[in-house]
C-alpha cells in the first residue's frame, strides 16, 4: 500500500537536522519543542524505524534519516515552489538568466534551479557559473536576471544584494593524512578573494604559522588537491572535498562566516525572477550544520 507522509512532519524532520537540535528547529518553526518532537516520533512511527539519535553531544542521524533527508528537502522545495498563480504565468518567452559564483556549485543552489525548472517545464535557465568579478560584470551589462555571489566592494550603486546572508567556513583535509604542527601547509583560493584574505588574517591573529602549498582559483582544484592530502582548505561547510574531514576540534581557530548576497536587475518586477530569488534567500538562510570530525 502507498504510504502519504505529510510535509508538516518532513519540515519538521528537515528543520532539526539543519538546526542540529530539537529546540532550535521549534524556535524556527515557531512551534513547542513538545509539539516537534511529537512531529518526528509521529514520522518515525510511520517509516517503522528511528530517524535520529539523540546524545550529550547533540543529534544525529541514523542511517534511515541519513536516507530520507535528500528526498525530504526535494519535496518540500518543490512543495514550496506550487505557489498560487504559479500556473497562469505565460509560457511565452519564459527565459532567466542566472548567475552563481562558482564556490557555490557545491551546495544545495543547483538543485534549487533544477527543481524551479521542472515545477517550469515551459521556462528555459541559463546558468552561468563564474568568479564573481565576471559575475558582477555580466550583472551590470545586463546580461543576467538573478546572481548568487560574494559582495564586491565596487559593485556600484545600482548593484545592491536584495539579501545577504553569512555562510560557515570550515577547515577540510585529507583522511588519514597526518597535519604537520609547526607550520600549516594551505591549499587556498588565488588573490584576489575576500576569502582568502578572511583565512589568513583569522591564522595571524592566532598566531598560527602557515605556508602556502596549492593556490587556484577553481573549487574542483582546490578539492582535489584537499582530496590528495597537500594541505588543509578554508571551505564552505557544505562543500567538503571528497575523503576528507572537518577540523573542527578546536585545533585551528574557528573561521568567520562569509557574506553572499542575491541580487537581481534594479527595478526589476518579474515574478519568475522574484520568486527564484526567494527560493536562494531561503536556501542561504537555513542554517548548515558543520560536519562532525572524523580523522
Amino acid at each position: 500500500m502507498a504510504m502519504d507522509l505529510d510535509t508538516a512532519l518532513l519540515r519538521a524532520f528537515v528543520s532539526v537536522v539543519r538546526s542540529g537540535s530539537i529546540n532550535r528547529a521549534a524556535s524556527r518553526l515557531q512551534r513547542t519543542q513538545p509539539a516537534v518532537s511529537q512531529q518526528i516520533r509521529k514520522l518515525e512511527q510511520q517509516l517503522g524505524q528511528p530517524l535520529l539519535e539523540r546524545s550529550p553531544r547533540g543529534i544525529s542521524l541514523t542511517g534511515a534519516g541519513e536516507s530520507l533527508l535528500p528526498y525530504a528537502e526535494r519535496l518540500l522545495m518543490l512543495t514550496d515552489q506550487l505557489l498560487p498563480g504559479l500556473g497562469s504565468l505565460p509560457t511565452s518567452a519564459q527565459h532567466r538568466r542566472i548567475g552563481i559564483m562558482e564556490d557555490f556549485v557545491g551546495t544545495r543552489l543547483p538543485r534549487v534551479l533544477a527543481d524551479f525548472a521542472s515545477v517550469h517545464p515551459g521556462l528555459r535557465l541559463s546558468v552561468t557559473v563564474g568568479l564573481k568579478v565576471e559575475l558582477f560584470a555580466a550583472m551590470n551589462a545586463g546580461e543576467l536576471d538573478v546572481m548568487v555571489s560574494s559582495p564586491l566592494g565596487d559593485s556600484g550603486p545600482l548593484l545592491k544584494p536584495e539579501a545577504q546572508f553569512l555562510c560557515p567556513l570550515a577547515w577540510f583535509a585529507a583522511r588519514g593524512k597526518p597535519l604537520a604542527t609547526t607550520s600549516l601547509p594551505l591549499v587556498i583560493f588565488s588573490a584576489p578573494c575576500s576569502w582568502r584574505e578572511q583565512t589568513l588574517a583569522t591564522l595571524n591573529r592566532a598566531g598560527q604559522p602557515w605556508h602556502i602549498v596549492f593556490e587556484s582559483f577553481s573549487l574542483p582544484a582546490i578539492q582535489a588537491a584537499v582530496e590528495a592530502g597537500l594541505g588543509v582548505a578554508a571551505m564552505l561547510a557544505d562543500t567538503p572535498p571528497a575523503n576528507s574531514y572537518c577540523i573542527n576540534d578546536g585545533s585551528l581557530p574557528p573561521l568567520p562566516g562569509m557574506p553572499v548576497g542575491v541580487y537581481r536587475q534594479s527595478g526589476d518586477s518579474d515574478p519568475l525572477s522574484g520568486q527564484l530569488a526567494a527560493l536562494f534567500c531561503r536556501e542561504l538562510g537555513e542554517p548548515v550544520a558543520l560536519p562532525a570530525t572524523t580523522a
